[in-house]
C-alpha cells in the first residue's frame, strides 16, 4: 500500500477551497426576542400602515404616479421590469432632492449613494438605481402600507377572475387622485416632458426645477396633493380594499387587541384606518403639551406614560402606547442583568479554561450580579428591597429609583442602559413593577397582553413577578430567577432555531453552561416611530416649526374630528 502525503501547515498548502465551515458565526440582533413583540406583533395595531422609514409622506404621491404611468405607458407586465423602472425613477427623484433649491436637508430613498454621487462629481449625473432590493424604496418602505391603505393592489390579487401580474393602482377615487396631483405639480417640468424619457445624464437645471415643485419637502406648497395623501392614509373604500385587506396581517380577524373598534359603525375593514387617525390624533395631543417630542424620541417615550387625555376613546389609544412603553422599559432593564451575566459568564469561563459552567456554578455567578451601581445585599429579600426603593432610598447613578414625582420612567430606563448592570436592571423591574402591575385601562391591558415567540406578554410578566415575590425570596434568588427565565433557556431556543448560524452567547454542553464571545453587549429596542410620525405629520401640515414645535389649525382640526 502506497503511502498518502498530509500537506503539513509548515508546507504552506491549505486545506481545499471548496471546504467551508459548518457554521456561520453571527450576532444576532435580537437574541432574547423582545424586538419582535414591538415590530410583529404591537406597531402593526397601534399604527396599521406606517413602518418605521415610510416616514415622508410625498411619497405615497410619487409611488402612486409612477404605478399609473408605467401603466398608462402599457409597459411589460413583469414584476422585474417595474422594479427597473421603479428604482431609476427614485434615482433621479432622489437627485432632485439632493439638490433641493430651498436646502431643506431632506434623505431620499438611496441617500447614501446618491449624497456620494452629488459630492464627488459635477453635473450632469449619471443615471442609476435607487437600491439594490426588488422594487427599492417602494418594495422596502411603502409598498405594504400603500396595499393596507387601499390605494395599491399587490401581484397576486384577484381583480376579476384571474391574479394580477405586478402591482397595480387601484381604481378607486383615492389612488387615482393620489397619482394624478403628483402628476399635475411636476407637469410643466422639463424633467416630466423630456428627460423622464431618456437615458443620458441629468442636467443640474433639470433636476433643480423639478425640485422646486416636487421636493418631499414641498408637499406643503400643494393643497391639492396634500390633500390626497390625507385622503390615503385616513380614508377608506371598503368594497375596493376587500381583496388586499383580506391578506393583510390587520385583517386576521380583527387586530388583537382592536376588537373595541367593532362597535358602532366600525367595521374590521375599517380597523387598521380607525386606529391609524387615533394614534396620529394622539400624537399630535402629545405635540401640543410636549412641543419638544417632535426632535427627542426620549422626551416621546415619556409624554406617553401619563397624558392627559379628552375622550374615552382616546384613554384606550393612549393606555395603548404606554404598554408599548412598559415593554420598552422592561426590555432595557433585562436587557442590562443579561448584558453583566454575559460578561461575567465570560470571563469565568476563560478562568475555566473554556469548558463552562456548572450549573450551580452557573447559578451562584447569576446570584453575585449584585455589585452595581447600586450595591445590592443578595441576603436581603427582596420585598425588602422594594421598601427601600419606594423609601427613596436606592438611586442609580444621580437617579432616585422610587420618586414617582420627579423620576420618569423614562429616566429609569436611561438610568439602567448607562449603568448596564444586573442590580440596575433589577431594581429598575421591581419599580415597574411597583408602578404599573395593578394598572388596568382597556388599552394598556389590550397592549400588555401582546407576546411574541419567544417571550411572555408583559402582562404574564408582572403576574410572574407577583407570584415570584410571594415566596419571598433574596435579591440573589430573584437575579436567579430573572436569568433563569427570560434570559438561559430563552436565548439557546432562539439561538439554536438560527442554525446553521452561530449566534450563540451561551448554551448548554456536555452538562456545562459554555459562554462565546459573539457580542455581549446590549441590544437595541425596536423603533416607535417617533421620528416617523413627526416627519409625517409635518408633511402634511399638521404642525409648524418655530421656537418651539406649534399645532396648525389643521392638526387642532384632524385632533377635534377623531376625539370630539
Amino acid at each position: 500500500m502506497t503511502a498518502i502525503d498530509v500537506p503539513s501547515e509548515e508546507s504552506g498548502v491549505g486545506p481545499p477551497r471548496w471546504v467551508a465551515a459548518s457554521l456561520d458565526v453571527k450576532e444576532g440582533r435580537d437574541p432574547l426576542g423582545f424586538q419582535t413583540t414591538t415590530i410583529d406583533r404591537l406597531m402593526p395595531r397601534l399604527l396599521p400602515g406606517i413602518l418605521e422609514n415610510s416616514d415622508r409622506a410625498r411619497y405615497f404621491s410619487f409611488h402612486a404616479f409612477l404605478l399609473d404611468l408605467y401603466r398608462a405607458q402599457r409597459r411589460p407586465a413583469n414584476s422585474g421590469a417595474l422594479s427597473d423602472y421603479i428604482r431609476a425613477r427614485e434615482w433621479e427623484y432622489g437627485l432632485a432632492v439632493m439638490v433641493c433649491p430651498h436646502e431643506c436637508g431632506s434623505s431620499p430613498v438611496g441617500a447614501i449613494k446618491l449624497r456620494s454621487v452629488v459630492r464627488r462629481q459635477d453635473p450632469p449625473y449619471p443615471r442609476g438605481e435607487s437600491v439594490e432590493t426588488a422594487f427599492g424604496g417602494f418594495g422596502l418602505y411603502y409598498r405594504s402600507p400603500m396595499a393596507v391603505m387601499g390605494v395599491v393592489a399587490r401581484a397576486g390579487t384577484m381583480l376579476g377572475d384571474a391574479p394580477i401580474a405586478i402591482d397595480l393602482l387601484r381604481d378607486n377615487d383615492r389612488a387615482r387622485h393620489l397619482a394624478q396631483t403628483f402628476r399635475e405639480a411636476i407637469a410643466d417640468t422639463a424633467y416630466f416632458n423630456t428627460w423622464m424619457h431618456r437615458s443620458d445624464p441629468l442636467p443640474l437645471d433639470v433636476l433643480v426645477e423639478y425640485a422646486n415643485v416636487a421636493c418631499l419637502c414641498q408637499l406643503n406648497q400643494h393643497e391639492d396633493e396634500r390633500a390626497a395623501v390625507y385622503d390615503a392614509m385616513f380614508e377608506s373604500d371598503l368594497d375596493s380594499d376587500a381583496a388586499e385587506r383580506e391578506e393583510s396581517e390587520e385583517a386576521e380577524g380583527l387586530p388583537g387587541g382592536l376588537d373595541y373598534l367593532a362597535d358602532g359603525d366600525v367595521t374590521p375593514l375599517a380597523v387598521p384606518v380607525v386606529q391609524r387617525r387615533r394614534s396620529v390624533a394622539h400624537y399630535l395631543t402629545l405635540v401640543d403639551t410636549t412641543p419638544a417630542i417632535v426632535e427627542s424620541a426620549s422626551t416621546f417615550r415619556d409624554a406617553l406614560w401619563s397624558p392627559r387625555v379628552r375622550s374615552d376613546e382616546h384613554a384606550i389609544v393612549a393606555g395603548q402606547w404606554a404598554g408599548l412603553i412598559a415593554k420598552d422599559i422592561w426590555q432595557e432593564a433585562l436587557c442590562s442583568i443579561w448584558s453583566e451575566f454575559c460578561r461575567t459568564g465570560l470571563a469565568a469561563t476563560w478562568g475555566h479554561d473554556g469548558e463552562g459552567l456548572s450549573w450551580d456554578e452557573t447559578q451562584a455567578l447569576a446570584r453575585s450580579l449584585v455589585t452595581g451601581p447600586p450595591t445590592l445585599d443578595p441576603d436581603a429579600t427582596t420585598r425588602g428591597l422594594i421598601d427601600s426603593i419606594s423609601s427613596g432610598l436606592v438611586s442609580i447613578g444621580n437617579v432616585v429609583v422610587g420618586d414617582i414625582d420627579a423620576t420618569s420612567l423614562e429616566m429609569l430606563r436611561t438610568s439602567t442602559v448607562a449603568a448596564d448592570t444586573a442590580a440596575s436592571g433589577l431594581v429598575v423591574l421591581l419599580e415597574l413593577h411597583r408602578r404599573a402591575h395593578q394598572r388596568e385601562d382597556a388599552g394598556w391591558l389590550q397592549a400588555t397582553a401582546m407576546r411574541s415567540v419567544w417571550q411572555p406578554s408583559v402582562a404574564d410578566a408582572f403576574l410572574a413577578i407577583t407570584q415570584h415575590l410571594d415566596c419571598d425570596p433574596t435579591v440573589g434568588d430573584t437575579l436567579w430567577w430573572l436569568v433563569h427565565s427570560f434570559v438561559l433557556s430563552v436565548h439557546e431556543r432562539i439561538a439554536y432555531s438560527k442554525l446553521p448560524e452561530h449566534t450563540f452567547r451561551f448554551r448548554w454542553e456536555d452538562g456545562r453552561v459554555r459562554f462565546y464571545d459573539n457580542g455581549i453587549g446590549r441590544f437595541r429596542l425596536a423603533a416607535t416611530r417617533s421620528e416617523t410620525l413627526a416627519t409625517l405629520t409635518w408633511d402634511l401640515g399638521f404642525w409648524k416649526r418655530g421656537e418651539s414645535a406649534s399645532l396648525t389649525p389643521l392638526g387642532t382640526a384632524f385632533i377635534n374630528e377623531v376625539f370630539p
